[in-house]
């Protein structure tokens, strides 16, 4: 693939890709390194993918998801918590906001499903028929799960007060 098209793609997606990566992993190190590679992955294609930014999508939650496999396979000594010595970076900062640390806390209680949908829908600003061609859902069925999921929501805040 070109490196002018490489890089304006990766100026269009690269915001929200990292956020949705984020969503997953809850650490910026590792939600960067996902989207990286994603685009490495993009870059060694030949042909470029029918729906390039559904793709990138589908190659970031994969990777996750081997990550999180190869992670249950081995098992090494436990780790006591550790504060990283990397800055805050805009987004991280932003997350420190009380009330949108007890919004994630809450959203990362709900089953995967619920997870996704609400992340996609309202951090990531996807509209219904985009989410449910990504997730290969009918529209009624991510706006079930949107109801459901808002409705799980707010029993989980309400619970915490």
């Amino acid at each position: 693939m070109q490196g002018k098209i490489l890089e304006q793609l990766y100026e269009n997606y690269a915001k929200e890709l990292t956020i949705y990566a984020y969503s997953l992993t809850k650490q910026m190190s590792e939600a960067e390194s996902l989207v990286s590679d994603a685009f490495f992955q993009l870059s060694c294609q030949e042909n470029p993918p029918p729906a390039i930014k559904f793709w990138l999508f589908r190659v970031v939650k994969n990777h996750f998801i081997d990550q999180q496999r190869k992670k249950r396979r081995w098992r090494w000594v436990p780790f006591s918590s550790q504060q990283s010595d990397e800055k805050p970076n805009p987004s991280e900062q932003l997350l420190q906001k009380e009330s949108q640390q007890q919004l994630h806390q809450a959203i990362a209680q709900l089953k995967a499903p619920y997870q996704e949908v609400l992340i996609l829908f309202y951090f990531i600003d996807w509209p219904v028929q985009v989410i449910a061609e990504y997730l290969n859902y009918s529209n009624g069925q991510v706006r079930t799960i949107l109801y459901r999921g808002r409705k799980k929501l707010k029993e989980v805040l309400s619970d915490e007060k």
